[in-house]
């Protein structure tokens, strides 16, 4: 088997079998948002809404072009607040030992313009949750191809996003930096998201006052992550992260010009 079937049967199994984990339903958010746990969970959706900013880990340069899926994923929503072990477990989307984490695929484009500026736009439309965005990464210094060198970048992103009983805001700030080598670029990043919970008139009693409310909440989120060049012009990125959820995972494969 050649590298670039290994890579394509990685992807593939993660973007069938984890939406067949145990993950959280949009559409459940209306029956079990609550005060306790609205705000740990607009902070896990903005931890999942920014992951996958930067999976190259470096600017395309002028006139580069990148297109193709990628999938960002947490293992463990948050706790909410509560004074028992019960309360803790009720995140807005079920009981956290049921529902586990959260998962959204994405499509992603990605033009290099000039002024060592990229470009960007991303889309999912996944178990209730539609969400649409893009942004701009900077690489602080030039590009190099010498082996070894390293590329500061710095990436701002917003997104919208909407369900059922809620719509949501985000917007991330992130600084990168990224070592060259022959075969892979290993990346680090670390940043902020800030997100919004619009909570929608259609939620349940036990958030009746909730209702036409908004949400506020800021994370940091840590991102360690390589990007593989493969044959065929085709990029794997697989990436661990870490925020006030706890580790997320981002994945991606892309064809890139």
């Amino acid at each position: 088997m050649t590298i670039r079937q290994i890579a394509v049967s990685l992807l593939v199994g993660i973007f069938t079998t984890v939406p067949a984990a145990a993950f959280g339903h949009w559409d459940d958010f209306g029956s079990h948002v609550t005060a306790n746990n609205v705000h740990a969970f607009t902070q896990d959706l903005g931890g999942l809404i920014g992951s996958g900013t930067y999976t190259t880990g470096r600017i395309l340069g002028w006139g580069g072009f990148q297109i193709g899926p990628r999938a960002g994923m947490l293992f463990k929503m948050s706790k909410a607040k509560g004074t028992t072990s019960d309360e803790r477990n009720q995140t807005a989307l079920g009981d956290r030992s049921d529902i586990g984490g959260l998962f959204s695929p994405w499509l992603q484009a990605d033009i290099g313009m000039p002024f060592r500026l990229d470009g960007f736009i991303r889309a999912s439309s996944y178990d209730g949750l539609t969400i649409a965005g893009g942004g701009l990464r900077w690489g602080v210094t030039r590009p190099s191809e010498v082996l070894g060198s390293l590329q500061p970048m710095l990436v701002l992103a917003a997104h919208s996003a909407s369900a059922q009983d809620f719509s949501a805001t985000h917007y991330n700030a992130s600084l990168v930096l990224s070592m060259k080598f022959k075969y892979f670029v290993p990346y680090v990043g670390g940043g902020v998201d800030y997100t919004t919970v619009n909570v929608g008139n259609g939620v349940g009693a036990q958030a009746a006052d909730l209702r036409a409310t908004r949400e506020h909440a800021s994370t940091p989120r840590a991102t360690v992550g390589f990007n593989f060049k493969l044959p065929s012009y085709l990029d794997l990125s697989l990436a661990a992260n870490y925020a006030h959820y706890g580790l997320g995972a981002e994945a991606s494969l892309s064809l890139r010009f």
